[in-house]
């Protein structure tokens, strides 16, 4: 006869189930039960239930019980995933994998600067919650540029194949499948960002077209399902405004997954408005107005690691050093006619700015600039633009744009050159005129002698070949005409060059990206091309063309100064000596300079990545050029400008600044091999129980057999015998081995530990060997055997009980206080959020709409107090789910 609360075995499945119920009637004797390994609660008579008689625990059982004891324990807190030989994480990529795998709520903006590894650590993340059984249909959305280099690092570094699905595609898989549901066929998705973004409005089409166009290439992404979405470059979704298309891609891809990750090294660009949009993304409620941008808000959705702080698994500085160099080129008589075109354009440049800027016609401004700098870049880029400027004008081709200066701040000038040569002229037939002459100057230069830059830069060449034979030179340029004049030119000199641009496809992209790497001694990129570049095999940086935004100097050098780099990084910045812009650059760089060392900042580059790239370099420039005497007076104008925002900068930085002291990790054990561990578990289960090898392929924590062995409620009871082990050649005392279980409120992932426990014959707890015991439990080659099932002692076992739940109480005071924490976090946090919508619903002026809104947010409040009074209830489980007698 059984009781309440007693553990029996079902006699029809072979299954341990526990007495819930008794009922005695007419004769018979029935019994609910609860079954812990289906989860099934149902009746069985008294024929059909019993005592374990039938099952024997041999050392398939010791072991099957210690690898699932094991399995449940690292599931709770340890990292599941295994990964290849290419990837051992480095101490700051394991710190975030950690702080995403706190939370059950895995909505996070993974925001290390620029060379730290933020794909790597997305792909870490990746294999983690997949292992865990949490996600199957993952999409990522990147920039074009950077679509082969996911699809390429997830397959190469983590073995995960993800299908690039491109708009050009869209048709064509549609044929292959016979179905709208293109994203739908494949569980893990790359897709370039602006192919996917919903469109305002498109030239010849109807609103209802626009509306089909979007429902086909939008909602049929966000509609798929996907367990995790990941935005990289997610800046660019924060938009100027909340209307901008890329920003509804952001909030209906926030809202499509329960998991989103959002990655960019400049979350915050010094304006609170885009990072407000970018974090609601991740939580609306969390983020109701600008108020809610404090740090104690903000802290539990960034996750930053600066390069400052990061190390190797050794505890070593991550990264090199860098050894900057302006090279200031000077003309001579030789490139007199070089000079002559300079003064030339920067002439046509100050009237055709001045005349636009009295006529409030911006985009003629754009222009200007445009032109300025193609002078500075080579006479080949100058020619050619000034042959389709005036083809443009001639052929009366030029139409109104809306180009303004503040374009030139992040437009890239390759992107915006035939846009900017097809503006209307403010007068055509002078302006063709003063282009004819320049376009005849610019011929003379280039038969006069190569250009004065160019010389430089083969003299620099053969200097590094000669200093470094080995080395991997980069030259970037703003324009596609420049690369090709020094294509031609290093060609000529027996140079391997490689050439990536911004018009290139990905598959031409990837050509030349091989070709650098493998074969080629130079590449030379544009700035649109080496968007997303990891090229940290190569250690020299040549800035043929200097940009006026410094903050696309860091990132041109930031293709390098990478993870991986092994060498020091040489930057050699080229300027023409005799120019405004030289002279521009020169004073800015002394202000900048005690600009800095007044403020205590070791260098531009640890601001450039949030407050500077926002201030206006090009209007200096401008200024300066329309009237070079006012220089110094046009640098003065921003000084101030600079200390504020390098100020705003320093409070920003401290606002994503993460308090924490990252540690070597030298010992670090890259492969788990939970899937080996998977299926010895089944193997020596199935052993046990039907004496026969386990069959399954190909296992996984996914599989609905694992799932079977891990949810299942074990607790040994006392009705059960337990066995008589014996290792062979392995130094232990005699006593008792056990494995207990510790939770708090049934949470499985975050708030339970499986405990090895030792106590000797003599009733005295060993505190290291348990682990030890529980280790050769689980390795292949250890002697284990099984002498006998025995019943075990009341008293022995309440003082077992009694020894271990001494031990296990700091763990538990552990977990509490972690579990504790979170809830108090979360909240503080939805509390702090419902007072600042409650102060902006006083503000309401229609008072019945007032007096309704402030009662639903009094509801509101009560239930949020409701669930945290719920959840802060703590409810201890710690019980045993193995023991064994050690001999």
């Amino acid at each position: 006869m059984f009781s309440v609360g007693d553990y029996a075995y079902d006699l029809v499945r072979n299954e341990r189930v526990q007495i819930i119920e008794k009922n005695e009637m007419w004769g018979f004797v029935t019994y609910k039960v609860y079954n812990p390994l289906s989860k099934e609660i149902y009746n069985l008579n008294s024929e059909q239930i019993g005592k374990d008689s039938s099952s024997y625990y041999d050392e398939n059982y010791v072991r099957y019980m210690a690898i699932l004891g094991k399995i449940k324990d690292i599931t709770s807190q340890g990292i599941l995933s295994s990964f290849s030989k290419d990837i051992i994480p480095l101490p700051h990529q394991l710190h975030v994998l950690n702080r995403v795998l706190s939370s059950n709520n895995i909505r996070y903006i993974l925001a290390d600067e620029v060379g730290l590894g933020k794909t790597i650590e997305a792909g870490m993340i990746i294999k983690e919650l997949k292992a865990r059984g949490l996600v199957k249909r993952i999409l990522v959305v990147c920039p074009k540029g950077l679509v082969t280099q996911w699809e390429r690092e997830m397959y190469e570094k983590f073995g995960e194949k993800f299908h690039v699905i491109l708009p050009s595609e869209h048709d064509t898989i549609k044929k292959l499948i016979g179905s709208d549901d293109i994203y739908g066929q494949f569980n893990q998705v790359i897709s370039p960002m602006d192919s996917i973004k919903p469109i305002e409005a498109r030239a010849g089409w109807s609103k209802d077209r626009v509306e089909e166009y979007n429902e086909e290439r939008i909602f049929a992404i966000v509609n798929a399902g996907w367990d995790l979405v990941i935005i990289d470059e997610a800046h660019r979704v924060a938009g100027s405004t909340s209307e901008v298309s890329r920003y509804k891609l952001g909030k209906l891809l926030a809202k499509s997954s329960p998991y989103l990750l959002l990655l960019t090294a400049t979350p915050h660009s010094g304006k609170t408005e885009p990072f407000l949009r970018l974090i609601r993304l991740l939580d609306e409620k969390a983020f109701p107005n600008y108020k809610a941008i404090v740090k104690e808000q903000v802290a539990p959705y960034i996750i930053r690691n600066e390069k400052r702080e990061v190390i190797d698994n050794e505890g070593n500085r991550l990264f090199k050093d860098r050894h900057t160099k302006i090279v200031e080129i000077h003309w001579d008589e030789r490139h007199s006619m070089q000079k002559k075109l300079y003064e030339m354009v920067t002439d046509y440049v100050r009237n055709g700015y001045n005349k636009a800027f009295k006529e409030k016609k911006y985009h003629i401004g754009f222009l200007m600039v445009l032109m300025q700098r193609l002078v500075t870049s080579s006479t080949a880029a100058i020619m050619d633009s000034v042959e389709k400027r005036i083809e443009i004008l001639k052929s009366r081709h030029a139409k109104v744009s809306s180009l303004s200066l503040d374009d030139l701040i992040e437009a890239d000038l390759e992107e915006k050159l035939e846009e900017g040569l097809e503006v209307v002229s403010t007068d055509i037939e002078k302006e063709i005129e003063e282009l004819i002459d320049i376009l005849n100057m610019a011929k003379q230069a280039s038969y006069q002698y190569q250009d004065a830059k160019i010389e430089v830069l083969l003299n620099l060449l053969d200097d590094i070949n000669y200093e470094k034979p080995s080395s991997k030179v980069i030259i970037f340029t703003e324009f596609v005409a420049t690369q090709k004049y020094l294509e031609e030119i290093l060609k000529g000199r027996g140079y391997g060059v490689a050439l990536i641009n911004g018009s290139m496809d990905i598959e031409t992209r990837n050509i030349q990206l091989n070709e650098f790497k493998n074969q080629a001694d130079i590449l030379i990129s544009t700035d649109a091309g080496g968007e997303g570049l990891n090229l940290q095999f190569a250690n020299i940086v040549i800035n043929y063309d200097l940009p006026w935004n410094p903050m696309k100097i860091e990132q041109r050098i930031g293709r390098v100064d990478r993870i991986g780099q092994s060498q020091d990084v040489y930057i050699y910045n080229f300027i023409i000596a005799e120019t405004i812009e030289n002279r521009v650059r020169s004073v800015l760089e002394d202000k900048l300079s005690v600009i800095l060392s007044e403020t205590g900042i070791d260098k531009l580059a640890d601001v450039l990545d949030s407050e500077m790239a926002d201030i206006d370099f090009t209007e200096v420039y401008v200024s300066s050029l329309r009237d070079p005497a006012s220089i110094e007076h046009n640098i003065s104008k921003i000084e101030e400008d600079l200390k504020k925002e390098i100020a705003k900068a320093r409070k920003y930085r401290e606002l994503l600044k993460e308090d924490k002291v990252l540690e070597a990790n030298s010992d670090y054990n890259k492969s788990i091999e939970l899937n080996k561990l998977l299926f010895k578990m089944c193997n020596f289960y199935s052993l046990w129980k039907e004496g026969k090898f386990f069959v399954g392929e190909n296992i996984d924590i996914n599989d609905e057999e694992i799932s079977r062995h891990l949810n299942q409620e074990n607790c040994w009871s006392r009705s059960q015998k337990i066995p008589s082990v014996y290792i062979k050649d392995f130094p232990n005392e005699k006593g008792y081995f056990s494995l207990w279980e510790l939770s708090i409120n049934d949470d499985l992932y975050h708030n339970r530990r499986v405990i090895p426990i030792f106590i000797n014959d003599n009733m005295i707890y060993r505190p290291f060997a348990g682990e030890r015991i529980w280790d050769e439990f689980i390795r292949d080659d250890a002697i284990i055997e099984v002498t006998d099932n025995i019943n075990l002692d009341e008293n022995i076992f309440n003082r077992i009980m009694e020894l271990s739940q001494n031990f296990a109480y700091d763990i538990f005071l552990g977990l509490k206080e972690n579990y504790e924490k979170k809830q108090e976090e979360d909240y503080r946090k939805y509390s702090y959020a419902l007072e600042l919508r409650i102060d902006a619903a006083k503000r309401i002026g229609i008072e019945n709409i007032r007096r309704s809104r402030l009662r639903e947010l009094e509801k509101e409040k009560e239930e949020i107090k409701r669930i945290f009074e719920k959840n802060k209830i703590i409810c201890p489980v710690f019980k045993p789910i193995f023991i064994l007698r050690l001999e």
